[in-house]
């Protein structure tokens, strides 16, 4: 609706899927056994935020998850969107880590959606976290130490704040055409145009003037609740439907809807759809 302003964060969590292993059962065993391997489910929060840039404790936020590859998970998280009419919302951000395929899919999600102006963000943490690998980097080559280094990574830590990659960019190239320590300089500059390539998510002083969050906080703290205080627990291996079934109902159960869930008429739960939604839930509830 017109003055809306939402957040739609990503992450991936981690859990143990139950695969039984195939072949003929070994002699002497009374189970056939089976494989535990780690995979990654994916899980996004929808939040609304307001003019001041706070989370909307009022209006329980949209969680769901799935354990199919990244492009489901991206056809789910279209399905939630379109429930919502995001036609003349004011604000409508994207946030998220620096993992691979995340943002171009992002990108065309906003796409699909007629947004007008959607706003891209990489999670400041994860930000801060992969520059101080730079600035690591940048101190060992000019052998700073103590004080000075700590005030070079405060200089440092401004500039990504305030959005000015390209700076940093350039402190790296003088710095490896005067030949000091190219190796690791090489590195360095590596790490600014994979990860600090699109200059326009780490915008953080613009964004946080406009009192747009700038951190993926509520996504973190949703797999923590969903995922890892329930799904991943010591000797729990998972048949990958029965995860992608839980991670729906604890979604329910941690946003309050698992009560709406149920036919208001003849109080049985809603039938249970393959894809993991029951019918006719009211999503944005």
């Amino acid at each position: 609706k017109p003055g809306l302003r939402i957040q739609v964060c990503v992450d991936a969590g981690r859990s143990r899927e139950r695969r039984n292993k195939k072949g003929k059962r070994p002699t002497g065993q009374k189970r056939q056994g089976f494989h535990a391997d780690w995979i990654a489910p994916w899980q996004f929060i929808i939040n609304v935020f307001d003019e001041n840039g706070k989370i909307v404790k009022s209006h329980p936020p949209i969680i769901d998850g799935s354990c199919g590859n990244i492009d489901e998970f991206f056809v789910l998280l279209r399905r939630y969107l379109d429930e919502i009419d995001l036609e003349g919302a004011t604000e409508v951000v994207f946030c998220a880590d620096g993992g691979p395929g995340i943002w171009s899919r992002f990108e065309t999600l906003a796409d699909e959606l007629n947004l007008i102006k959607p706003v891209f963000v990489l999670d400041y943490t994860h930000a801060k976290q992969n520059m101080a690998e730079v600035t690591n980097i940048l101190i060992k080559a000019l052998r700073l130490s103590g004080k000075k280094a700590e005030k070079y990574r405060d200089e440092i830590g401004n500039m990504l704040w305030n959005g000015d990659i390209e700076g940093i960019e350039r402190i790296v190239t003088r710095l490896k055409e005067e030949k000091k320590w190219r190796r690791g300089l090489s590195k360095a500059l590596k790490k600014l145009r994979d990860y600090f390539g699109d200059h326009g998510k780490f915008q953080y002083a613009t964004l946080k003037s406009r009192n747009i969050p700038v951190g993926s906080g509520a996504i973190e703290s949703a797999i923590r609740r969903v995922i890892n205080l329930r799904v991943k627990s010591p000797g729990m291996f998972w048949k990958r439907e029965n995860l992608e079934m839980m991670i729906f109902l604890r979604s329910l159960v941690l946003t309050g809807k698992l009560a709406k869930s149920y036919d208001t008429v003849t109080g049985e739960p809603l039938k249970m759809l393959n894809n993991g939604t029951l019918e006719q839930l009211p999503l944005a509830a």
